[in-house]
């Protein structure tokens, strides 16, 4: 009887705890959404906020809308840099928001410039998954811009094979197989994009490819030049594999959404970042 009582008690504690834990859950994400929405109304307000959370605990959250902020306040790099701490902590965040730190953080490099930083980002987030496509479009966007269209390809189209709709995937993918002389598989995929919905990249991609398919079938007919398939070189970035990873840049560097995502920003500039539920640690 009183070793009954006792688990029971301990029980009920235990219980305690976990509701206990839920209702902090629960608070530190409506906190986290609430800072990351601040950002589009004061971003300097936002990021001293955020500061003064992460030294009361407010943990993973806080140093990520601190980071956003930064991004806001036009410090790109040193966001980037602190989403590649976040995506680091191995062991306690989930490979979940590991991976979509990552990605935030190549997208963030690419904007600013930093192509090698960029691609060990998504390179660290696809260690995490393999199968996550917007990883993957991140670093063909790293080998695009370095004219490494053909890793670009292999990228996109192992990100087509998880989700073969992908509008993002179906037109940087189109502009990777224009480049590389490819205009008839490259209009199959710009034309798959416009069926997601017309954007103004895809318009201008799609332009570019209906006008490089008359070009070539008057090559064709005597009345204009051949057009050649472009050299690819990987001087330019030697610690690159030569080949795109098998479980694996571009001059249109939107950041792609994310699942479960709430949108910040401001009327010339929105940003796009996941919105996590999980327990800090």
């Amino acid at each position: 009887m009183k070793n009954s009582l006792l688990l029971t008690g301990i029980f009920a504690l235990a219980m305690g705890f976990t509701a206990q834990a839920d209702d902090r859950t629960k608070e530190f994400d409506e906190k986290h959404k609430a800072c990351l929405e601040q950002i589009a109304e004061d971003a300097e307000m936002a990021y001293e906020e955020a500061m003064i959370w992460r030294g009361d605990g407010g943990g993973r959250r806080a140093r990520h809308c601190e980071a956003m902020a930064l991004f806001a306040l036009g410090h790109k790099q040193e966001a980037a840099h602190r989403l590649d701490q976040l995506g680091g902590m191995v062991g306690q965040l989930s490979p979940k928001m590991r991976k979509n730190y990552y990605l935030e953080a190549a997208n963030f490099w690419l904007m600013s410039e930093e192509t090698m930083k960029a691609y060990e980002s998504a390179t660290a987030g696809l260690a995490i998954d393999a199968e996550d496509v917007g990883l993957r479009i991140a670093r063909a966007r790293v080998y695009a811009l370095l004219d490494r269209y053909k890793d670009a390809e292999t990228d996109l189209s192992t990100a087509l094979g998880f989700e073969p709709t992908h509008a993002d995937a179906l037109r940087y993918r189109a502009d990777a197989r224009h480049k590389l002389g490819k205009l008839d598989a490259a209009k199959i995929d710009i034309d798959r994009a416009m069926e997601q919905g017309m954007t103004v990249e895809t318009a201008l991609i799609r332009g570019n490819i209906v006008e490089a398919l008359r070009v070539r079938n008057e090559s064709k007919a005597g009345a204009g030049p051949v057009l050649h398939e472009p050299a690819e070189s990987a001087a330019a970035y030697p610690n690159a594999p030569e080949k795109a990873p098998t479980l694996s840049g571009h001059e249109f560097l939107s950041v792609p959404p994310t699942e479960d995502a709430v949108t910040i920003g401001d009327a010339s500039r929105d940003l796009i970042v996941p919105e996590f539920s999980d327990a800090d640690e």
